[in-house]
C-alpha cells in the first residue's frame, strides 16, 4: 500500500503553482493539478497519458512519460515481466478506471514479446 500514501503540497510554492493550474487548466481535476505542482517542485517524474496533463508538462518544462511507455520501459531495463506489466496495466483498467482503446491496449501487449 505504500504507493498510496499521499505526497503534501508543503511549500508556499508548490501551492501558488497548484493555483496556477487552475488558471491555466481549468478542466484539470485537483489531483491532477497536485501532481503537477509536486512534480514541477520535487523535480519528480510526471506518469500521464491526459493531453491537458502532457500540454501543461510541456508548457512548464515537467519531465513525463505516458503509462504504457512506463511498463515497457520497466520491461526493457528487467525491473518487470511481461506478465507483470501486463497485469498492472488490467489492473489500471479493471479496477483504477483507467481507460485506454482496446486497439492500443492489445498492440501493446504484443509489442512487449519484442523485448
Amino acid at each position: 500500500m505504500r504507493y498510496l500514501e499521499p505526497i503534501a503540497l508543503d511549500t508556499e510554492e508548490m501551492f501558488l503553482s497548484f493555483m496556477e493550474f487552475r488558471v491555466k487548466a481549468p478542466l484539470l481535476s485537483e489531483a491532477d493539478r497536485s501532481t503537477l505542482a509536486l512534480a514541477r517542485h520535487r523535480v519528480l517524474l510526471c506518469v500521464s497519458d491526459d493531453r491537458r496533463m502532457i500540454e501543461v508538462c510541456e508548457e512548464y518544462g515537467i519531465a513525463y512519460i505516458r503509462m504504457l511507455r512506463l511498463l515497457s520501459q520497466m520491461v526493457q531495463t528487467g525491473h518487470r515481466t511481461v506478465e507483470e506489466v501486463i497485469e498492472m496495466a488490467d489492473t489500471l483498467v479493471n479496477e483504477r478506471g483507467k481507460w485506454i482503446a482496446q486497439t492500443i491496449l492489445s498492440s501493446w501487449k504484443r509489442s512487449l514479446h519484442n523485448f
